[in-house]
């Protein structure tokens, strides 16, 4: 028997030799893949059927770092440590359990809704966002962000150990449970080689800011004497468990390092621009072997969590910076959006790619949008220059995670939208008056 039919779309596998069919069917039995093939007459019985004719049927998008805030442009227009510094920390300091329920219900929704699969969270209040995603449907990567240096804005190692050994490997495995420190300049060193430990004990990964801004690395060398790779390596933090989220400022030494400890990388380009923040050499990191990601990191920086944004700026701006067309091609970009997020996540054998015995973490994208027109299919196919160039996140017509589906012909299945907006709106509010931002 199988359980979820999806036919006539064509399918990008983005597996190892980036196999498609067109058309293509995806067989789906419990949560796992049973078979990806050219579509054909299915003599098995199949319990639900779903005709993707017109549509990209792909692995889902995995967004390899992000926040799940609340506050969407509410403070904008500001650099990265005036933004943390007055906007952020208060805020975050002011953050109740509540507020982080609401925001997790607005953003576990609006990931649905652009087929992001699987994320990795560092924020507060786990539990909260742990509790939605039981029953959003979504998998998880939870991290608690701590800090040390601002008294009240983020979690404690303690509460974070707690988190990892109650919530880790919950709701039948999509919750995994990381520890968060923020960065560099609000862990202390002692701070960040407690962590370490305790990552290697729980088996576990860590993430965390790395060289997001200049000031960043001029504050670490001047109190210091070396560069935030340098620090964290001096530590014992880096390693295979280690995700470093935007790595703007690198040094060829950093570059080094990273590779050397097998560091995976977050990319996280809108927030990069609108904060200002710089660009971040990923042509250099690939090249020297990294596994590297795209994140959209949160919605006060971004302004949203559309990952097919996140792949066509992603290549413009290292064209731009780079003034060459031809770097960072969109065949590259979709990967990194799907198999390469995987990969920096590790969870490549898992989720990432279409193939037999993955999970069944899959989106279909509509074609049937003048901005995506003309499409062309056959040997001279140009639909991954559409989803990189051209599609956004509202084109996603189906999201399955573990096959379960979450979202059919744009229905969300398991959050109410109503109720979702009505919790974010009481959440926000009160969070925007306890914060002294009104």
């Amino acid at each position: 028997m199988i359980d979820l039919l999806i036919q006539n779309g064509l399918v990008l596998t983005m597996d190892e030799g980036n196999a498609i069919y067109d058309p293509g069917q995806v067989a789906v039995t419990g949560d796992r893949i049973v078979s990806v093939a050219q579509a054909t007459p299915v003599a098995e019985p199949c319990r639900k059927i779903i005709d993707a004719a017109n549509c990209v049927v792909m692995p889902g998008l995995v967004d390899t770092h992000m926040h799940e805030c609340l506050l969407r442009g509410f403070c904008e227009d500001l650099p990265l440590m005036r933004w943390l510094d007055e906007i952020c920390f208060p805020k975050d300091r002011a953050y109740a359990p509540e507020h982080m329920h609401g925001a997790a219900l607005l953003n576990q929704l609006e990931m649905i809704r652009g087929g992001i699969t699987t994320f990795i969270d560092i924020f507060r209040f786990p539990v909260e966002a742990a509790k939605v995603v039981t029953y959003s449907g979504l998998r998880a990567i939870l991290s608690p962000q701590i800090i040390e240096s601002v008294p009240g804005a983020g979690e404690t190692i303690e509460d974070s150990e707690a988190f990892v050994a109650e919530w880790h490997g919950r709701a039948g495995g999509r919750i995994q449970a990381w520890f968060g420190p923020h960065a560099p300049y609000t862990v202390s060193d002692e701070g960040f080689a407690r962590i370490a430990r305790l990552a290697e004990r729980y088996d576990v990964g860590i993430h965390t800011h790395l060289a997001e801004t200049a000031s960043e690395v001029e504050e670490l060398r001047a109190t210091h004497g070396l560069s935030p790779v340098e620090y964290l390596d001096s530590l014992g933090v880096l390693g295979p468990r280690s995700l470093a989220a935007h790595c703007v400022w690198l040094g060829e030494s950093d570059i080094r390092i990273l590779a050397d400890r097998d560091v995976a990388v977050a990319y996280n380009p809108s927030s990069n621009v609108k904060l200002a923040s710089g660009v971040a050499p990923i042509p250099d990191l690939l090249a020297a072997g990294l596994r590297v990601g795209l994140g959209t990191d949160s919605n006060l920086s971004n302004n949203n969590l559309d990952m097919f944004e996140e792949m066509r700026l992603g290549a413009a701006i290292q064209k731009l910076h780079r003034q060459d067309a031809t770097t960072m091609p969109c065949d590259l970009m979709l990967r990194m959006a799907t198999m390469g997020g995987a990969q920096a996540l590790g969870l490549d054998d898992e989720v990432g790619s279409l193939e037999p015995g993955k999970k069944a973490d899959i989106v279909l994208v509509d074609l049937m949008a003048p901005h995506l027109w003309p499409i062309f299919r056959g040997p001279r196919t140009n639909v991954v220059e559409q989803l990189v160039y051209s599609a956004n996140a509202a084109d996603v017509r189906t999201t399955i995670v573990d096959g379960q589906v979450l979202m059919e012909d744009r229905q969300v299945k398991t959050l109410d939208p109503q109720v979702v907006f009505e919790a974010a709106q009481e959440a926000a509010t009160n969070l925007a008056q306890r914060a002294g931002l009104w």
